[in-house]
């Protein structure tokens, strides 16, 4: 027989994680912030607009402000409700919208220049990958770091 053991006083496992989920969530909601904030990281996403126009994900702002959070002992979560914002999958995601096409009389910029038109014919729009929704290895390892801590408590030895 080949026996191999490990001897020796075992820390205390805590079992109430509360505190340190609520730590974790706020890692993963920092890091989501700083991801729009950065226009992403840790590369920038390329630009939608040309002449550094600000990105569609912070114009209006209201992908950033439903960046929501919840916790529990057993869980961290950081989501966007798609019920709220239901464009926030494409941007994070990306892949092509089938625009159907439209009959209605449309204004838009392109090109440095404004075109008009009365409808326009269905066509793919393609959208870039703009991963914000993901947290860096820097985060992951404070992660980590708070999760044991909070499971592994000292213990003091009895003489």
């Amino acid at each position: 027989m080949i026996e191999i053991q490990i001897k020796g006083q075992l820390p205390n496992l805590n079992s109430n994680l509360e505190p340190a989920m609520g730590k974790v969530v706020d890692i993963m909601y920092r890091s989501v912030q700083e991801n729009f904030i950065a226009g992403g990281r840790p590369n920038q996403w390329e630009p939608l607009k040309p002449f550094g126009e600000s990105s569609h994900l912070m114009k209006s702002g209201n992908m950033f402000q439903n960046i929501m959070l919840r916790w529990s002992d057993r869980e961290a979560v950081v989501f966007i409700d798609t019920a709220k914002v239901p464009y926030a999958a494409i941007h994070n995601f990306g892949g092509t919208i089938k625009h159907p096409g439209s009959s209605k009389f449309q204004a838009f910029e392109y090109g440095g220049g404004m075109v008009y038109t009365w409808g326009t014919k269905p066509h793919d729009i393609p959208m870039p990958k703009r991963q914000f929704m993901m947290f860096q290895e820097e985060d992951k390892a404070k992660i980590l770091q708070t999760l044991s801590d909070a499971i592994f408590t000292t213990s003091e030895r009895t003489q």
